[in-house]
């Protein structure tokens, strides 16, 4: 084998490896965007729960303290928690 026909392999060679790379990163960038998206509806999912859940805590609060502030009013404070305790089972 000459070296020309060395040379004209070697480009060959190159010219597949060089489409193989290509393929490569293309493969890469593809996943990493799936990735990316991936996170970001994570993201957003968490962000729209965390938000939800706040809002349902607040609410839990409000309604605590306006039954505090009636028990309070009325001095029955010390009657209806018992109420609603649950039982346990002995």
């Amino acid at each position: 084998m000459g070296l020309k026909d060395e040379m004209s392999e070697m480009r060959k060679s190159m010219e597949k490896m060089t489409l193989e790379l290509h393929e490569t990163n293309l493969a890469i960038r593809e996943s990493l965007q799936l990735t990316s998206n991936a996170v970001k509806e994570m993201s957003e999912s968490f962000t729209k729960m965390l938000g939800e859940s706040l809002k349902a805590m607040q609410d839990m609060k409000v309604k605590v303290d306006i039954s505090d502030t009636i028990m309070d009013r009325f001095g029955i404070e010390g009657l209806i928690p018992d109420i609603f305790k649950k039982k346990t089972k002995k």
